[in-house]
């Protein structure tokens, strides 16, 4: 794993002489996602629950979207790296390793989450049926996510980590298919980027 961070080059010519085995590639998109969120859920913990249930609740959900959200980035930049690079790419494996920056970071965020929380004072929760309230609160407590300087922070991390990755799954497409290599890196690139600034842009 630390050589896939720091020398990818070796890594995936190391790779390309084994068998495909896609369960470590998979396990860490997973593992960096539910990190990530737990992360981020920690960062959030002394601000009043934003769904009803109390912070359990939050916690359960978004561990479940961390785990779904895992599985469903692993499958899309996959598959987007297969339809561009081809059956040689060993799309899956090369977008589950260059996802090991991602992990690392997630491991950054748990004690940041923790020791670094995010307060701001806030009414509790206004009733659902309330939508007028509800969408008003909603606005109160995403600026306040937003403005907080842990949360500069975390983006700063999650776009060191893009640019990490990146950096890897090219490296692996160049050595695993050096001639289509560019087209699949800047497809994952895209697709990378527009999730990255949807988040970044619904905190705002």
């Amino acid at each position: 794993m630390v050589e896939a961070l720091l020398s990818p080059r070796q890594f995936f010519q190391a790779l390309q002489e084994r068998r495909p085995n896609l369960t470590a590639p998979f396990l860490i998109v997973l593992a960096a996602s539910t990190l990530a969120t737990l992360g981020n859920l920690l960062l959030v913990r002394l601000l009043p629950p934003s769904t009803p249930g109390g912070f359990a609740l939050q916690l359960l959900l978004g561990l479940v979207g961390g785990v779904v959200g895992g599985i469903v980035f692993w499958g899309l930049g996959g598959l987007i790296i297969r339809l561009l690079a081809g059956p040689d790419s060993r799309a899956w494996e090369v977008y589950g390793w260059g996802n090991v920056p991602g992990l690392l970071v997630g491991l950054v965020l748990l004690p940041i989450g923790a020791l670094f929380p995010i307060t701001a004072e806030l009414p509790p929760l206004p009733p659902l049926n309330d939508t007028e309230a509800f969408r008003a609160w909603q606005q109160t407590y995403q600026a306040a996510v937003a403005s907080a300087p842990t949360t500069r922070v975390v983006q700063g991390l999650g776009l060191v980590s893009l640019a990490w990755s990146l950096w890897i799954i090219g490296t692996g497409l160049r050595v695993l298919v050096p001639q289509r290599a560019w087209l699949a890196t800047l497809g994952v690139a895209a697709a990378s980027l527009a999730f990255t600034l949807w988040g970044i842009l619904g905190q705002g």
